[in-house]
């Protein structure tokens, strides 16, 4: 009679995990389309951040999510091309990152059902993505990098002190680098520093824009342009072999150079962007969820460019900074344990 009840019990829970998984089997995974403007620490750590997220919260690809991966490469006609093939696989939910995808993105689900998280877009209202941060509306929200841009000159008066003019090199046909100009120049005019700037439309001009400023500033500031960003190496380079200080905005450009700048979690901001991606897999519409901000902001340091460029960063601060780049003794500052997976930075052991 025991066993009798024992394989009767053993029967119905194996038919209670079939129907389960015969259930769970006739849903087709969740479509996602993923694109980016370009390959760059920053937007590499974003994307990380977005997947790993999603898949903390239940989200395992292949199984009940499905991700279409892209990247633009810099050309904004090749993130179009993306942009309106993400509408022909109708994917379920598209997740863009950087003004120029998302802005193509926006255009190609109007008159679709297909709902657009958008992360690291500084500033979303002026890129034309939303109506406002509460209220985002057209089926669209997401997560936004804005810098703490006068902060991020404050450091740079208290370790370059004899600073008068900076140098920045940007691409006026980028919205963000635009709406980010404005803040900057109106943050130097405050603190009666001088700006000299130099206009490019792609990367393969940011060498020789960057070597123009030489003479003609005493730091560089790069802003929040994709353009710029994607050829941070071409800024460095001038920068070390000119010894002249230079201010990265994006705190993810530390690692190839410049002394070091305050500034969101670039991962962090992934990490977000999957949250608001998983509340509207769950119903909510994406025009009705408020756009979420970088509230947090850490210290990064490069100790090699630091030094190559005559800028000392002091103990205090190297022992409150989210990550150091370069050699740099333990003793002295340990580098805090950081939730990033993309690559760390170095640490000499004991």
């Amino acid at each position: 009679m025991k066993n009798k009840l024992v394989s009767l019990l053993m029967t119905a829970a194996l038919i209670v995990l079939m129907t389960a998984v015969n259930a769970y089997c006739g849903q087709p995974p969740i479509k996602i389309g993923i694109t980016q403007i370009a390959t760059n620490p920053g937007i590499d750590a974003i994307r990380e951040g977005f997947l790993s997220q999603m898949k903390e919260m239940g989200y395992e690809e292949n199984v009940n999510v499905k991700y279409i991966q892209t990247n633009a490469q810099g050309d904004n006609s090749a993130a179009q091309s993306i942009a309106k093939s993400f509408v022909n696989e109708k994917v379920d939910l598209i997740f863009s990152i950087t003004t120029p995808s998302s802005q193509m993105c926006a255009q190609a689900i109007k008159g679709t059902t297909i709902p657009l998280i958008f992360g690291a877009v500084t500033d979303p209202v002026a890129a034309g993505l939303v109506k406002s941060l509460d209220k985002p509306e057209f089926n669209i929200t997401g997560t936004s990098d804005k810098w703490p841009i006068e902060a991020q000159f404050d450091l740079l008066l208290r370790l370059v002190p004899g600073v008068k003019t900076i140098g920045i090199i940007h691409n006026p046909g980028e919205t963000n680098s635009e709406s980010n100009m404005k803040e900057v120049e109106a943050v130097c005019a405050k603190k009666n520093l001088k700006t000299v700037r130099v206009a490019v439309s792609n990367t393969s001009e940011v060498y020789s824009a960057a070597g123009s400023l030489v003479g003609r500033c005493d730091a560089i500031y790069v802003p929040a342009d994709n353009t710029v960003i994607s050829a941070m190496e071409s800024v460095v380079k001038v920068s070390e072999k000119n010894k002249i200080p230079l201010l990265p905005g994006v705190s993810s450009g530390v690692e190839t150079g410049g002394f070091g700048t305050i500034g969101p979690d670039y991962f962090d901001i992934g990490v977000e962007s999957a949250k608001l991606a998983d509340m509207v897999i769950k119903g909510k519409n994406a025009g009705d969820i408020p756009v979420a901000t970088a509230k947090k902001y850490e210290l990064f340091f490069n100790i090699k460019s630091a030094k190559l460029t005559g800028v000392t960063i002091p103990d205090e601060l190297l022992e409150k900074a989210a990550k150091v780049y370069g050699d740099i003794e333990p003793a002295k500052a340990a580098t805090k344990k950081s939730r990033r997976k993309y690559k760390k930075a170095d640490e000499k052991k004991d």
